[in-house]
């Protein structure tokens, strides 16, 4: 829940998946500023191995009105650590649990709009032990080396912002 220390800051529209706010503030010009964003709780990314390959999903998204290849994610729920929802998000998303979760960092998403900070983890010394995926997903399994994977960005065939990101901060760390 969003705390408004200035009274005139508030929600302006709250749905299942999104809430944006609106607050009021002041430049360091002392210019008054209103500025609608979506406050978002946060979410998480897994880059994880099988088969020495690196696991991706494929999905229908709809506001663009495509599939999509990405690399397992999803938004935190309320009162769930980033940890625990990785965990949770890469079971329902892939049939897999990593017995260890490292943390690559968190990054924002659109700080020009949203609150949103995506924390990236590589998952690893994985097993199976599926959840079952959320009732608007419908999600196929696909395995690509790094550089395949790196070539499919070049192609513009992942174009997932965070998913790019990601995969070239894990190459970084090589």
């Amino acid at each position: 829940m969003i705390k408004f220390p200035n009274p005139d800051n508030k929600k302006v529209y709250d749905s299942d998946s999104i809430h944006i706010v609106r607050e009021k503030y002041n430049t360091i010009q002392k210019t008054n500023i209103v500025k609608d964003y979506v406050n978002h709780p946060g979410s998480v990314l897994i880059i994880s191995f099988v088969d020495e390959k690196i696991l991706f999903v494929k999905q229908w998204r709809q506001p663009v009105k495509t599939n999509t290849l990405e690399l397992p994610s999803g938004t935190l729920e309320m009162n769930e650590n980033s940890i625990e929802a990785a965990d949770r998000e890469f079971r329902e998303e892939t049939g897999f649990r990593a017995k260890k979760y490292s943390s690559l960092g968190s990054y924002l998403v659109a700080p020009g709009y949203s609150s949103e900070k995506t924390e990236f983890f590589l998952a690893e010394n994985l097993f199976e032990s599926a959840l079952m995926p959320d009732e608007d997903e419908d999600i196929y399994l696909e395995k690509y080396s790094l550089d395949n994977a790196l070539d499919l960005i070049t192609k513009q065939i992942i174009v997932h912002q965070s998913t790019i990101c990601a995969l070239l901060l894990y190459k970084s760390l090589l």
